[in-house]
C-alpha cells in the first residue's frame, strides 16, 4: 500500500506543472511572431512577407477564425475571412501580399494607398488578439532592437 500511495504521488506531482501552463496554450493563441525581416526594409513584397505572425490552434477541434482579429498597438487591424484552423495547425499571417491558403494569409497592409509594414522593428511593440465576438484571447509584447542585418523574432507561446 504505502508503494501505490508513493507512485500515486509521483503521478500527481508529474501532472501538476502541464496544468500551470498558460491558459491561451490550450485554446487559439500567438506562436512566433517576426517583426523584424532580415535586411533593411526596402518595401518590396518579399521584405513585407518576411513580417509575420503564426496564429495555433491548441484545442482537439477546428477553430473557424471568421471574425477573428489581429492588431497591434497603433491600431492596425486584419481581420480573418472564413477559415478553419484545423486541431494543431497553425497559420501565418504575413504582412505582404500572396495567395491565402489555409497555412498562410496576406494582410495587404496599405497605409494611404501604399505597401506599408505594420509591427514596429524598436521599441515596445504588442500584438493582440480577437475572437469573433471581439474578446481578447491573447496578446504578446516584445521590445525590438531594430537589427537591419539579422531577422527578429519572438516566441509568444
Amino acid at each position: 500500500m504505502p508503494v501505490a500511495a508513493g507512485v500515486a504521488g509521483l503521478l500527481v506531482c508529474a501532472v501538476a506543472p502541464a496544468q500551470a501552463a498558460p491558459s491561451h496554450q490550450g485554446g487559439v493563441h500567438f506562436g512566433w511572431i517576426q517583426y523584424n525581416g532580415a535586411g533593411a526594409d526596402n518595401g518590396s513584397l518579399a521584405s513585407r512577407n518576411s513580417e509575420y505572425v503564426q496564429i495555433h490552434n491548441g484545442t482537439r477541434y477546428a477553430v473557424q477564425l471568421k471574425g477573428y482579429k489581429v492588431r497591434d498597438k497603433a491600431g492596425w487591424t486584419y481581420t480573418f475571412r472564413a477559415l478553419s484552423l484545423g486541431a494543431g495547425k497553425t497559420v501565418t499571417l504575413r504582412t505582404g501580399s500572396g495567395r491565402n491558403t489555409a497555412a498562410n494569409v496576406h494582410w495587404d497592409h496599405r497605409y494611404k494607398g501604399r505597401a506599408a509594414y505594420v509591427w514596429n522593428n524598436s521599441g515596445t511593440e504588442t500584438a493582440t488578439l480577437l475572437n469573433a465576438a471581439g474578446r481578447r484571447v491573447d496578446s504578446c509584447t516584445w521590445k525590438g532592437k531594430g537589427e537591419r542585418t539579422k531577422a527578429e523574432n519572438v516566441n509568444c507561446h
